[in-house]
């Protein structure tokens, strides 16, 4: 995949191609932990995300810190990956954004629109810089064959790879002077790869939104989102086709950020093997979890209301709460008997201090 920085580019007037009146996204997002020993303030999380000079931070303290960068685009010039084997060719540019949870959590996402109705020829580069976050086919493609080939496991060399823009991005927010270094704890990154055929009339490709969410390895996951546009809005507008899709952005960030806060507390708790019966190095164990993940599950708080039956399925199945529930139960099952145990070891220290012993 050929990749060319492109400059920032004023708000543009977005096309809603697609096929049926479905536009098309794609989009990969990295999760992990700040390289910090705390949280990071306010004014220091606005500065490492300052990603586009004179571009604001957009930052809310509600109901968690939440900061979110300006997008910045990259040029690209290569295949795309497709279902069938097609070699399909796709130019244009992808945006790439960093947000930072609770002063701790970074998340790099990297999404285009997809405009499968395929030019006759590939078009000078200020055809596409004037288009920021598109990418246009060389020939017509399937939307839907899109959108199962990039979910796919086994994408060649060649083909269009936001996961590793999103992951230079990374990278260079971790290596901020910004940052101390100081991990407080072990955890892997998590991928979520996910596609959206979106913006139909409501009766067009069923009324209500929806998901198909899987884990395809310990680290990476998958997301497939029909969004049909909600009922009352009127069709045709650019603007109301690009405020679904900033839902969908929302959806999948907020997604990806309790998966892996889910994942990073289970793999805690089970590294640290609660029935072996130390309970003081159990608690100690879990102490970084406590300290810096616990705090940050708010499932759905910044999801839009048009797209709240998207995070009732998942509560459905596979059931995120449920699990997460369970998994700090097991934690504070841990402190109640560590702080039993203590109060004991006291008593018995009292009594015998009282008896002369």
């Amino acid at each position: 995949m050929r990749t060319q920085s492109v400059a920032a580019y004023p708000a543009p007037t977005r096309s809603t191609a697609g096929v049926g009146g479905l536009a098309v996204a794609v989009g990969e997002i990295r999760t992990g932990l700040l390289r910090h020993s705390g949280s990071l303030p306010k004014a220091a999380v606005a500065e490492l995300i300052d990603l586009v000079p004179g571009e604001p931070v957009r930052q809310s303290e509600r109901p968690i810190a939440h900061a979110l960068s300006a997008d910045v685009a990259n040029g690209v010039d290569c295949l795309f990956p497709t279902d069938t084997r097609a070699r399909v060719r796709a130019v244009g540019t992808v945006l790439t954004h960093a947000a930072v949870v609770g002063g701790r959590v970074l998340q790099t996402s990297s999404y285009t629109r997809i405009d499968p109705a395929g030019a006759q020829r590939r078009l000078p580069w200020s055809h596409y810089t004037a288009r920021p976050g598109l990418l246009e086919t060389l020939g017509r493609a399937d939307p839907r064959d899109l959108c199962s080939g990039y979910l796919a496991q086994d994408q060649a060399t060649e083909c269009l790879d936001l996961g590793s823009i999103s992951e230079r991005l990374a990278r260079r927010m971790q290596s901020s002077p910004l940052l101390d270094g100081r991990q407080p704890l072990r955890f892997q990154w998590t991928r979520l790869r996910w596609t959206a055929l979106y913006g139909a009339e409501p009766g067009a490709g069923g009324g209500e939104p929806a998901a198909q969410f899987t884990l395809e390895s310990d680290t990476v996951r998958t997301l497939s989102l029909l969004i049909p546009r909600p009922a009352g809005v009127l069709g045709g507008a650019s603007q109301n086709s690009d405020t679904l899709l900033e839902a969908i952005l929302e959806l999948c960030r907020d997604l990806a950020l309790h998966d892996w806060v889910l994942t990073t507390v289970t793999r805690r708790i089970e590294r640290t093997d609660l029935g072996a019966g130390d309970r003081a190095r159990a608690v100690e164990e879990l102490r970084p979890a406590i300290d810096h993940l616990l705090h940050l599950w708010m499932p759905g708080a910044r999801v839009a209301d048009e797209l709240a039956a998207v995070w009732e399925g998942f509560e459905r199945r596979p059931g995120f709460t449920r699990q997460w529930e369970a998994a700090v139960a097991r934690v504070r099952d841990q402190l109640a008997l560590q702080t039993l145990q203590l109060l004991a070891t006291l008593s018995v220290k009292d009594v015998g201090s009282t008896t002369g012993y």
